[in-house]
């Protein structure tokens, strides 16, 4: 994470020998507020490169994706109509929403963020696609009877979910809070949570939110991932709680899928390699 005069640049790398590829997603943020993402892909065997990829979407549909499969392994396929809660009226917020009504039936959607005109415009768009949708004038009403709860905020350092206001929910699934500055969920969430799922262990040293609650004494015991995960909800009265911050992984798995798909359809622009092998002179 590279901070300079009026934005960053973040750099996140893998290899996926069973992919054969090696990469990196880079995103940065300049020019006041506008966020920028590629992933870029190489042979692992060769080097040579394979493609680049704009990212803003694939970070957008995997963190959903990632989500709403949480979501499905904890209710299960047989999951009757849920109520939905949304806290984050933002493309991510909608992303989510839509890729768990793809996975599960939705009874109703409530959203609430800090701006009324943004959380009415999603309601109105959700709306449009099919899914009872109404926005909440409060967190509380937002969350009131509702079985998960998709936090999808922006809100910098700022705590917008306590415990108090989901120890009701069996589910809960946040995607904001990736970087040790942000916040979302306050600390005591993580303490009190029946148990805690994460897309990465590199969450418990990244996300803002669970440093803070390390910091509190939580030592993360117990912690799991989101492919160890078991099948269906437990018997617990605590929350369980997913917390996504993505990984390079997913970023390159999906690039790589993404240019093979291209490669196939003739799509995409093909350009003439940009980098030559290392002469020693």
């Amino acid at each position: 994470m590279l901070a300079y005069a009026g934005g960053w640049l973040r750099l996140m790398a893998a290899a996926v020998p069973t992919a054969g590829v090696v990469g990196y997603k880079q995103f940065h943020l300049a020019d006041g507020n506008k966020v920028r993402y590629t992933v870029h892909l190489f042979d692992l065997a060769t080097g040579s490169p394979i493609g680049i990829v704009d990212a803003a979407l694939i970070t957008t549909l995997r963190t959903a994706a990632t989500a709403a499969f949480a979501a499905r392994t904890f209710f299960g396929a047989g999951a009757g109509p849920l109520t939905l809660a949304v806290v984050g009226s933002g493309a991510e917020a909608e992303a989510g929403v839509l890729a768990l009504g793809h996975l599960q039936e939705l009874k109703s959607v409530r959203v609430f963020s800090r701006s009324v005109e943004n959380r009415s415009r999603l309601a109105a768009r959700l709306g449009h696609d099919g899914l009872e949708a109404s926005a909440a004038d409060s967190v509380h009403e937002a969350l009131a009877g509702a079985d998960l709860v998709y936090v999808a905020t922006n809100s910098g350092g700022q705590v917008v979910l306590c415990h108090e206001d989901i120890a009701h929910l069996p589910f809960v699934a946040s995607i904001g809070s990736t970087l040790p500055a942000q916040r979302e969920l306050d600390s005591e969430v993580f303490l009190r949570a029946g148990r805690i799922v994460l897309d990465t262990f590199d969450a418990l040293k990244e996300s803002g939110d669970l440093i803070a609650a390390r910091e509190r004494g939580f030592r993360g015991d117990g912690v799991r991932l989101l492919g160890d995960m078991e099948p269906g909800a437990p018997d617990i009265a605590a929350p369980t709680v997913f917390k996504s911050i993505g990984s390079p992984e997913q970023d390159v798995l999906l690039a790589h899928a993404i240019i093979q798909r291209a490669a196939a359809d003739g799509f995409g622009t093909r350009i003439a390699p940009l980098q030559s092998v290392k002469v020693n002179l």
